[in-house]
């Protein structure tokens, strides 16, 4: 991935845009600007049983869904056309000393469940595409068919809006997502969960410029607060700012950046064993090695 990605993307992207946010002033309004997922939470309390358990009660993981163009505007559970264009799965040891970000490719085919579609409805259960799970069935799919895939268990979701994060990064100087150069260096159109790590980490490169405007800071703030859905476990600010101060914590070397391997020439197709070793290792809490089988 690209050095810019070796920061802890999603929480020092975070960090940057809520740590001034906490002042009592603006405290309710950027608190309301963020929309709680409480459906997903009790779509998964009546599929406990289906769940996997949590071999290590510490760890954290935590799915974080994109969605980048069009749908970007349908992200609020219920509503109707919204897609996850990208998916990362953040891993925090249970002593905080490391994390990894794992990208999940949006066209990666996995057994998506029986899901209730957010609209009314029900979502038969298919080998489909990952992204279709949240286009589908919402949040609360997308976690089941990652916890169906790799065993893992996720502790907890955000669904971020891209492009507004975008906006982020440039307005701090952190650059934006050029499209026509997202082959360059790497960056895969069909990984647009690389991406969203971009968006995150960018708005995390600039500590000065519109940060020292009382005004464009407060902007800024409102435009990253009202990107984020979550579970109410981290849909306050001092939930994020805890999350985001963890990572920001962490040097480089103590962060992994890592994308589920696909079977070469096999679009969507898993790479065994290699993949079933990077979910035991986050399952077990282990440090993630890089596989360097073909």
């Amino acid at each position: 991935m690209r050095a810019v990605l070796r920061w802890t993307a999603i929480g020092a992207g975070l960090l940057l845009v809520l740590a001034a946010g906490l002042c009592v002033a603006s405290y309710r309004r950027f608190s309301a600007n963020i929309t709680t997922d409480s459906a997903a939470e009790k779509v998964l309390a009546e599929y406990a049983a289906q769940r996997p358990p949590s071999l290590v009660p510490q760890a954290r993981n935590i799915l974080v869904l994109g969605a980048d163009g069009g749908a970007a505007t349908a992200l609020r559970p219920g509503a109707t056309g919204a897609g996850a264009n990208a998916a990362v799965l953040l891993h925090l040891s249970a002593d905080r000393t490391r994390a990894a970000a794992v990208g999940v490719p949006g066209d990666l085919r996995v057994g998506v469940p029986n899901c209730r579609r957010p609209g009314g409805g029900a979502l038969p259960a298919a080998y489909e595409p990952f992204a279709a799970a949240f286009r589908g069935g919402g949040a609360a799919c997308s976690i089941r068919a990652f916890e169906r895939v790799s065993g893992v268990r996720v502790d907890h979701h955000l669904v971020v809006d891209v492009p507004r994060f975008d906006r982020i990064a440039a307005a701090v100087g952190g650059g934006t997502r050029d499209p026509r150069k997202s082959q360059a260096q790497d960056l895969r159109p069909q990984d647009p969960h690389r991406d969203l790590l971009r968006a995150l980490a960018g708005a995390a490169r600039s500590g000065g410029g519109s940060l020292a405007h009382p005004a464009r800071l407060f902007g800024l703030l409102d435009t990253a607060t009202s990107a984020i859905t979550a579970d109410p476990g981290l849909s306050s600010l001092p939930a994020l700012y805890g999350l985001a101060g963890a990572l920001r914590r962490l040097p480089a070397d103590r962060v992994t950046l890592v994308t589920l391997p696909t079977a070469p020439g096999a679009a969507g197709v898993l790479r065994r064993p290699a993949a079933d070793r990077l979910f035991a290792a986050l399952r077990a809490d282990r440090p993630l090695v890089p596989d360097a089988e073909p």
